[in-house]
């Protein structure tokens, strides 16, 4: 992909005065525009984020009960359902309010975690209110906050400074930050399972809540370096916060038929049922990685082309899409082929997660298609159409989750998320299309006519 701004060296004090950078490419696929090689560069940090949180999701497996396991899977399902409120769409507006005004790089970032904190520590609650409603006294209140916390306020934070440096240019800076925090809980697990007794939950929620807040605190510190000592208003944090808040609403609706499953399946069916769907997710997402590391790159170029209006997205859209397909097509394959290892990985208790890792598999393709028309929505600052359409198949897909899944467990679960990925896929190319069909001749729209997000 082609350089963000912030790539070259350029001394701070000069950054406001310089003028916009040029427009380039909007296809953003460019045979020298080296996103392979950016793309590479992420993918080592997001490598790297994703083993720590395999090895982690294995360890866990192994080393709780399984109904215990099952729990745990329902509790952290939840709060990936309320994350995307956490942070009131912190990291997507770092990374739309730089590509407009670069050098106010440190407004965007304060903003940004100031949002994180306020609408994290209200979604804590939240999600420990609901986990109280749902499981009753078979999770403690105090394990629920301590679980939540750690993801819907330090994690939030972390990612914010990420968004930040990434927009920046320092790519490899920004895919380790968060895989610190992930190696550091996953050395924090393998110190617990070398106790004689199993791992238990309340002993995972606080050490993961204290531990993300040791790495949160200098996480931060570093992420605010050299931005001066000026200092910054929050006034127009809370202005932003409608603004942020379609793009969570739409992150929410895509957790919502990602990990809403999870969380009915744990209380629709049995914990068992929810383990096992949730270990064959858990590998489907680590197959994903390079294409995440892909659409990040990706994501902060969709908001320059979008500059030029719909058929702009869309172009860069379709030059990424052979890629994205080149990797998810063989990869879906593989998973099937070698779905027989469930088993030897996370135990004997998973021998039925071979036939649904080999359900899933298919979800590679379809997350291939639907992230990139999304995306292009985003940039194109039709947030707006991309929150709609990802809101109605949230609903889709709890509906078909409480016919399917007491009549037919793990299995349903399955239909149903394929089923709604595809829908999906169809809904967002057809809106792109259809953006595309009323842009006039490709010219930049005004920013009257634009969906402001």
């Amino acid at each position: 992909m082609t350089a963000v701004p912030g790539d070259t060296q350029r001394p701070e004090a000069d950054e406001r005065d310089r003028p916009p950078p040029p427009r380039r490419s909007p296809s953003g696929a460019g045979r020298g525009d080296g996103f392979l090689r950016k793309s590479g560069t992420f993918f080592t940090g997001t490598l790297l984020r994703t083993l720590a949180q395999g090895a982690l999701f294995v360890l866990l497996a192994r080393e709780m009960p399984i109904s215990t396991y099952g729990l745990f899977v329902g509790v952290t399902a939840l709060i990936a359902v309320v994350s995307p409120f956490a942070s009131a769409g912190a990291p997507s507006l770092i990374m739309q309010n730089y590509a407009d005004a670069p050098g106010d790089w440190l407004k965007h970032l304060v903003r940004g975690l100031f949002l994180s904190t306020i609408f994290g520590c209200a979604a804590t609650v939240l999600v420990a209110a609901a986990g109280v409603v749902i499981w009753n006294t078979d999770v403690a209140l105090v394990d629920l906050l301590c679980l939540a916390f750690a993801d819907l306020v330090a994690w939030r934070l972390i990612e914010a400074v990420a968004a930040s440096i990434q927009v920046r240019g320092r790519i490899l800076l920004a895919a380790l930050i968060p895989a610190l925090l992930h190696v550091c809980r996953l050395a924090a697990a393998v110190v617990l399972a070398t106790a004689a007794e199993p791992i238990t939950l309340h002993d995972w929620a606080v050490t993961s809540a204290l531990l993300s807040t040791l790495v949160c605190l200098p996480v931060i510190a570093g992420g605010l370096r050299g931005g001066g000592r000026g200092m910054v208003g929050l006034g127009g944090a809370l202005r932003q916060a409608r603004t942020g808040m379609l793009f969570a609403v739409g992150l929410a609706a895509q957790s919502i038929y990602n990990d809403v499953d999870k969380v009915m399946l744990s209380r629709l069916g049995t914990p068992e049922s929810a383990a096992i769907y949730a270990a064959a997710y858990r590998v489907v997402d680590l197959a994903y990685t390079p294409a995440r590391s892909m659409s990040a790159i990706a994501y902060p170029r969709f908001f320059e082309a979008g500059r030029g209006g719909p058929r702009a997205a869309l172009r860069m859209a379709r030059g990424l899409l052979p890629r994205f397909l080149a990797f998810s097509v063989p990869v879906s394959l593989l998973l099937a082929g070698f779905a027989w290892l469930m088993p030897l990985v996370f135990g004997a208790d998973f021998e039925a997660a071979i036939p649904a890792l080999q359900g899933l598999s298919a979800l590679l393709v379809l997350k291939s298609l639907h992230y990139l028309a999304a995306d292009a929505l985003s940039g194109a600052r039709m947030q707006g159409r991309r929150t709609v359409c990802q809101i109605g198949i949230g609903v889709l897909n709890i509906l078909l989750n409480l016919w399917l899944i007491p009549a037919y467990g793990w299995q349903g679960a399955i239909a149903s998320s394929l089923l709604c990925d595809a829908l999906l896929a169809v809904l967002l190319w057809g809106c792109l299309a259809a953006a595309v069909r009323r842009d006039r001749a490709g010219a930049p729209p005004s920013p009257q006519s634009m969906e402001r997000v």
